[in-house]
C-alpha cells in the first residue's frame, strides 16, 4: 500500500460549529460532491473520541468518459465542536482519512481539511485525482451553503 496527502482551505461566512455540523451530514453534500447520489445514516453513537455516525454512500465517479457506481462505508467522527475527522473504505485496500479543522479568523470561519488516500500504488494517483476533484469542487461550493438567502442554512 502507498499513501498521497492533499490539503484543502476555504473561508465561510459562518461560525466553526456550525460549519462543522453541516460537513457532518453527508446527506447534504448531494449537489456540492460531484459523485455522491445517496447517503444514508446506519449508525450513531459516542466513544472517548466523540459522537460518530457511520453512514452507508453511494458515489458515481468517472473513469473517461465512463460513470460507475461504487458502494461503501464511511464514519463521521466529531472529535470536538470545531473538528472532525471521516474514514472512508472505497473499495478493498482503499481508504481515505480525512482530519478536519475550522477556526474563527476576523469573523468567520477558516475550514482546512487534509485527506490522506491510501491504495495500491497501481490505483493511487487515480484516487487521489478523484478524491481531490471532488473534495475541491465541495470546498469551492461550501461557502454557498452559509449564504444569506432562501434555501440556504444562514437564510432560513
Amino acid at each position: 500500500m502507498a499513501t498521497q496527502t492533499f490539503e484543502l482551505t476555504t473561508t465561510i461566512s459562518a461560525d466553526p460549529p456550525a460549519v462543522i455540523d453541516f460537513l457532518m451530514d453527508l446527506s447534504r453534500h448531494r449537489g456540492l460532491h460531484p459523485y455522491l447520489v445517496s447517503a444514508e445514516v446506519v449508525a450513531t453513537g459516542s466513544d472517548d473520541d466523540g459522537s460518530w455516525s457511520d453512514w452507508r454512500v453511494v458515489e458515481r465517479p468517472r473513469l473517461g468518459p465512463f460513470r460507475y457506481s461504487i458502494r461503501f462505508p464511511a464514519r463521521m467522527l466529531r472529535s470536538s465542536q470545531t473538528s472532525m475527522v471521516g474514514t472512508v473504505r472505497a473499495a478493498p485496500g482503499c481508504s481515505l482519512l480525512t482530519t478536519t479543522r475550522a477556526s474563527l479568523v476576523e469573523g468567520k470561519t477558516a475550514l482546512t481539511e487534509i485527506t490522506t488516500v491510501t491504495a495500491p500504488r497501481l490505483v493511487l494517483g487515480y484516487m487521489t485525482a478523484q478524491a481531490r476533484l471532488a473534495h475541491a469542487r465541495t470546498y469551492s461550493l461550501l461557502p454557498g451553503q452559509f449564504a444569506v438567502g432562501p434555501g440556504v442554512p444562514g437564510g432560513r
